[in-house]
């Protein structure tokens, strides 16, 4: 799916599925718009099989999980003694549950931060500004692609990898959103593993395989247990197989089984649960604040063709990368601090990189949350009776551009603008150069046939800041208060 979600190779296969098959997706979309986006209920679907069939999500379908799993089995320590003290269940996982906890309270107040920690939108967006790159430059002889939040997203990502090696699957233990998810789910399981006293030698080999934690060698505390089997694999007695039983109790004194330490008393205590819910409120006005869904200040802020209005697209954006691969010219980047803090690292055109090519629509149609509406070439265009969709507005920098300052005519702007009649014409006029009156003739933008697409930013002869840029003043998005 990764691979056939970029430009030449969408030919209507299903790109977004693992997006939508993430329940934590699908959830927290649902909180923060009241939407289910086009086949987002994949996600639901997968959340009540948890019920029945426990974290199977996290062994069987995560991609991510399963490069932690092939890590962690890489870097395993020949001794046994070492990988059961790795294995050992820590009070820290229980800390999942209160990042989801502060996550999905952030959505309930329309702040969708959910894309930052889930592991398919991760990847997702790693394989966009990365994997994919780097694979279809060396063994395609793909094009030249500009991400500058590479190093940022790659260098995160690395960091995870790296930390499989301290500890098998440290994101699926200590901080994965979406294993709390289905860890919640899979507490009331009519099944399990179940580990038969009688026959047990105490050997140690089915906690040194396991890669979730869970206590094996104890009860198994199912809302950690990812259903990889290896203690079913490597038990020389065949002491652990799965039971189908109804569970005795949902919650232990109202909380997720951990092991007993001085933090946990039953579970998920009042304590952590309500420091999560006010973390996240506090998370959602603090990023609200910031002030970045205001109009003003962020002329950079240039969203794809078909972006809702900045509220809404804040509240259904993941920030997934699925856009910023599907670009046919690299116009689309993550953003860093174009769009505020509670906008980072989602879509924003930048057209020193590309442009928004014109009769091209695929970043609605790989968007999964509907936070880029699914346009049509007829309306992106627009025609007699109807406006097209403005992205934004070129600007002319007279203290920049090579006529006004140079001296020297230059109307390659004029020249690239793809819409009909031109939004970039010419006039010529006297200007005084080294002491001499010469005609020249310099451009203009008409700002009402301007639809920001940004090639005549992306085309300027000045490399280093064109002398014609685009702002997002004037988006169709914005409604027509947007000018002044």
């Amino acid at each position: 799916m990764l691979f056939f979600a970029a430009q030449g190779r969408l030919k209507g296969y299903p790109v977004t599925l693992l997006l939508d098959s993430s329940p934590l997706n699908a959830l927290s979309t649902l909180f923060s718009s009241w939407n289910v986006a086009h086949t987002m209920w994949i996600g639901f679907t997968v959340l009540a099989l948890s019920f029945f069939l426990g974290r199977f999500f996290c062994s069987f379908i995560c991609p991510l999980g399963t490069i932690f799993h092939f890590i962690s089995w890489l870097s395993k320590n020949k001794k046994i003694s070492n990988r059961i003290l790795k294995n050992k269940n820590s009070f820290l996982q229980i800390y999942k549950y209160g990042l989801l906890i502060v996550l999905l309270t952030c959505a309930l107040f329309g702040g969708l931060q959910i894309g930052l920690f889930d592991p398919i939108d991760l990847l997702t967006r790693t394989s966009a500004v990365f994997i994919y790159p780097a694979i279809d430059s060396v063994f395609f002889a793909g094009k030249n692609y500009v991400f500058p939040t590479a190093p940022l997203i790659v260098g995160f990502f690395t960091l995870i990898l790296i930390l499989n090696v301290y500890r098998p699957r440290f994101w699926c233990r200590y901080v994965c959103p979406l294993g709390a998810l289905l860890g919640f789910a899979s507490k009331i399981t009519p099944g399990g593993l179940v580990r038969d006293e009688n026959k047990c030698t105490n050997c140690g080999l089915c906690t040194a395989s396991c890669v979730g934690a869970c206590e094996p060698e104890k009860t198994v505390i199912k809302s950690e247990c990812l259903m990889c089997f290896n203690c079913v694999d490597v038990c020389p007695e065949n002491a652990v197989e799965w039971k189908w039983e109804i569970p005795q109790t949902l919650f232990n004194k109202g909380g997720i089984e951990i092991p007993q330490t001085p933090f946990k008393k039953g579970g998920i205590n009042r304590r952590l649960f309500v420091g999560s819910i006010i973390g996240g409120i506090g998370a959602f006005f603090a990023l609200r604040l910031s002030g970045s869904t205001g109009t003003r200040g962020f002329a950079k802020r240039v969203r794809p063709p078909g972006s809702l209005n900045e509220e809404e697209f804040l509240s259904r954006c993941l920030k997934c990368g699925e856009c910023v691969k599907i670009c046919p010219t690299n116009a689309i980047q993550p953003a860093i601090s174009e769009a505020g803090v509670e906008g980072f690292l989602s879509p924003v055109m930048k057209m020193e990189i590309g442009y928004c090519e014109l009769n091209c629509t695929l970043c609605g149609q790989v968007c999964p949350t509907g936070a880029i509406e699914r346009l049509k070439i007829a309306d992106k265009v627009g025609g007699e009776e109807k406006k097209p969709v403005k992205i934004g507005t070129a600007f002319v920098d007279r203290n920049r551009c090579i006529p006004w300052t140079l001296g020297r005519e230059c109307l390659v702007c004029q020249e690239v603008c793809p819409v009909s009649p031109k939004a970039i014409y010419e006039a010529e006029e006297e200007m005084e150069f080294r002491g001499k009156m010469i005609k020249i003739k310099r451009p203009y933008v008409d700002y009402e046939k301007c639809i920001g697409c940004g090639i005549c930013q992306h085309e300027c002869p000045i490399t280093d800041k064109a002398g014609i840029r685009v702002t997002s003043v004037g988006e169709s998005r914005a409604g027509d208060s947007f000018i002044i």
